[in-house]
């Protein structure tokens, strides 16, 4: 027996998001982008986000928005995660409510 495999049959687990990023890769999309692409794909199915947002955290919108607008896709996606899919906003600013200017904080 491997100490460091104790099961060499074993398979992990593979999931939709797993899928989309190996697919984004063999499409050329850059592999910082598809970490978060898998990030925030995984994070709106586990966490439930609502069907509105979840309709563009996943696929297909998740990849036009990526590869059409990779530095827009980039902050609102990291903004979805920070705020686990705007349930929390992190305001530093007594007088920033606006989710938009959230984003540039």
């Amino acid at each position: 027996m491997n100490p460091t495999n104790p099961n060499p049959d074993h398979q992990p687990l593979r999931f939709e998001w797993d899928d989309w990023q190996e697919d984004a890769l063999a499409r050329g999309l850059d592999p910082d982008l598809t970490t978060l692409g898998r990030a925030v794909f995984r994070e709106a199915i586990q966490h439930n986000w609502p069907r509105s947002l979840r309709a563009v955290c996943c696929e297909p919108t998740l990849n036009e928005m990526l590869l059409r607008a990779p530095e827009t896709a980039k902050q609102f996606y990291e903004m979805m995660l920070a705020t686990d899919g705007f349930r929390f906003a992190f305001v530093e600013s007594e007088t920033c409510s606006d989710m938009i200017e959230l984003c540039n904080l």
